[in-house]
Order: structure tokens, then C-alpha cells, then sequence
């Protein structure tokens, strides 16, 4: 096999950085980032499939982020090599708390772009639980910045 295969799961590790200042109106912005551990280089290209969870089965809570209408375009990380997609989460207090139905949250189930396994990343917050409120929005991946 010839060319640079899609990052696997397994070869990335992925993180939460905060995006001081980044957000929009009642959201706040984070950038999850990907870093190449393997020894080869490898490709993303797409959206990452984000959700939140809670509980030590880390049982998804409330809808998955939905897909922003940004661009995708294919990144190439070398070893050790970063990109990074931005998510923006809703403010849950700005949703009624009966139709939010808030919970607490372990962080990120998190799937690479054309991937099936995920990754777990931590980040305590509280987020709505009833399907399609507050939902967060993920832009896809870029050159980390």
C-alpha cells in the first residue's frame, strides 16, 4: 500500500484547549485537538463526531453536536504533528431548565473524522440532557493554530 492512510484512533491523542475569546452569542468556543502519536504520518479530513457524556459507561447526554457548514479539507500531521477542530457549546442556562433538563458532564466522546472507535476526553461541565436543546456545533478539522 502506497500514500499516507487516515489516522486511526489509536495514533491520535486528542485534548480540550479553550478558545479564549472564541464563541458567538450564547455559546463559548473549545478546540479539540488532534496530535499524531504514531511514527508515520497519516490524514483527517472531515468533522469529528462529538457528544457529551456522564457516568463511569459514559452514556451519551443530549444530541450529538451538530456539523457547522464550514469547508473540510484534507490535513496531512506528521509525527507528533497537531490540527485541531473548534467546538462551540451552547450556554444550557440559556434554555429553560425544564425543557434542558441539566446534568452534569464527564467531558467528550469524541470520533475522529472517518473513524468508528472514539476517544474520551475530560471536561466537567454542565449540559443539557433532553435531545435537540443547547445542542453544541463542531467545525472540522484545520491546521492547529
Amino acid at each position: 500500500m502506497s500514500g499516507v492512510q487516515d489516522c486511526r484512533t489509536g495514533n491520535l491523542k486528542v485534548t480540550d484547549v479553550t478558545d479564549e475569546g472564541g464563541g458567538a452569542a450564547g455559546h463559548h468556543a473549545e478546540n479539540l485537538v488532534f496530535e499524531n502519536t504514531a511514527r508515520f504520518s497519516c490524514t483527517l479530513d472531515g468533522f469529528p463526531g462529538v457528544s457529551f457524556v456522564a457516568g463511569n459507561e459514559g452514556s451519551q447526554v443530549g444530541s450529538a453536536f451538530l456539523r457547522s457548514n464550514a469547508a473540510r479539507h484534507l490535513v496531512t500531521l506528521k509525527p507528533g504533528g497537531k490540527v485541531q477542530a473548534t467546538i462551540l457549546i451552547a450556554d444550557y442556562r440559556n434554555v429553560d431548565a425544564a425543557d434542558c433538563k441539566p446534568v452534569q458532564v464527564r467531558g467528550y466522546r469524541v470520533y475522529p473524522p472517518n473513524e468508528t472507535a472514539a476517544a474520551f476526553v475530560p471536561k466537567p461541565q454542565t449540559a443539557c440532557s433532553a435531545p435537540n436543546e443547547a445542542a453544541g456545533q463542531v467545525q472540522p478539522v484545520t491546521a492547529a493554530s
